[in-house]
């Protein structure tokens, strides 16, 4: 149960108080009080309810997907305990993406990365309609993922197999492909290559403006390759040098792409890093809001500022 439903459900059970038979001796006044308290705990235990953190009621589990030549590729399922998800996003983070997931006895997370956007986010996107799916590099690329490999065929099959996977626990769910930052070369590759895989493929902080030898698989990439809808997320002050605002918005007025333009938050890192506007830091409820109204086809914002 969501966290709004928790609450409109105790709403709606709100109980009746009882003043009761006095004992002799006992006065209106201590009755009264003892109502009173009854009435103020219940309107406490509400408000918990209404604070209570995105993600609560969340389980996650770390899950090995085997692969060719004895290799495999790990990802983290994040779901609201007992749902079935309408929709799973296949997330994709930036940097060499070696997340080095792994699940301890005590069921405890361990990775890399928690900077990350899609990463620090995933509670965010979780509710009963939406589970999230954080993919690691597979484990015969220990380096991470280069350019060249997430641009490559095999990297494409192996998210194949993750699908495959998901769809053998949730034969109903719908896939969407999110990357961020050098992940959105994953979603423009894989987006392109697994045309009957996605209901939708979202690129967040895109590598728009390849330069200085990085990021050049990007170079004049053909969006309108991609069969599924796509969805543009950037913030327009986006200082990476490879991610000029600018040049996604012409990539996705060409062709109508949506685009969610982000203004504002905070910067505590360098201009490619997840802590800056780079990784909407500062942004991240009302990101996250727009791009699941946009994937449920909701009413969305395009400008969140």
């Amino acid at each position: 149960m969501s966290c709004n439903a928790t609450v409109s459900a105790a709403v709606h059970r709100v109980p009746t108080i009882h003043s009761g038979t006095h004992r002799p001796g006992e006065s209106a006044a201590m009755s009264a009080l003892v109502i009173r308290f009854k009435r103020h705990l219940f309107w406490l235990l509400a408000a918990l309810a209404i604070l209570r953190p995105a993600g609560a009621g969340a389980s996650e589990q770390v899950i090995d997907v085997p692969l060719a030549q004895g290799a495999s590729i790990a990802y983290l399922l994040t779901q609201q305990d007992g749902s079935q998800p309408h929709w799973i996003l296949v997330m994709l983070p930036g940097s060499k993406g070696n997340l080095e997931l792994s699940q301890q006895p005590d069921g405890a997370i361990r990775l890399r990365e928690k900077n990350n956007f899609l990463i620090r986010a995933r509670h965010l996107f979780v509710d009963a309609q939406f589970a999230t799916a954080i993919v690691d590099a597979p484990s015969d690329q220990p380096g991470g993922y280069s350019d060249a490999f997430r641009a490559s065929p095999r990297s494409a099959q192996d998210l194949a197999q993750v699908a495959i996977d998901l769809h053998s626990r949730f034969p109903r769910a719908r896939l969407v492909l999110v990357g961020t930052s050098r992940g959105t070369i994953s979603t423009a590759y894989a987006g392109r290559a697994l045309p009957d895989v996605w209901d939708a493929v979202v690129h967040t902080s895109t590598l728009s403006s390849p330069a200085r030898g990085q990021a050049t698989p990007l170079i004049g990439f053909d969006y309108g390759a991609i069969h599924a809808r796509q969805l543009f997320v950037h913030h327009a002050d986006d200082g990476c040098f490879l991610c000029s605002y600018e040049a996604v918005r012409r990539i996705a007025e060409s062709s109508q792409y949506a685009l969610i333009t982000v203004h504002g938050g905070d910067v505590r890192g360098e201009p490619c890093e997840a802590l800056s506007h780079h990784g909407f830091y500062g942004r991240d409820e009302a990101v996250v809001a727009a791009i699941k109204a946009w994937i449920s086809g909701q009413p969305w914002q395009d400008d969140v500022g």
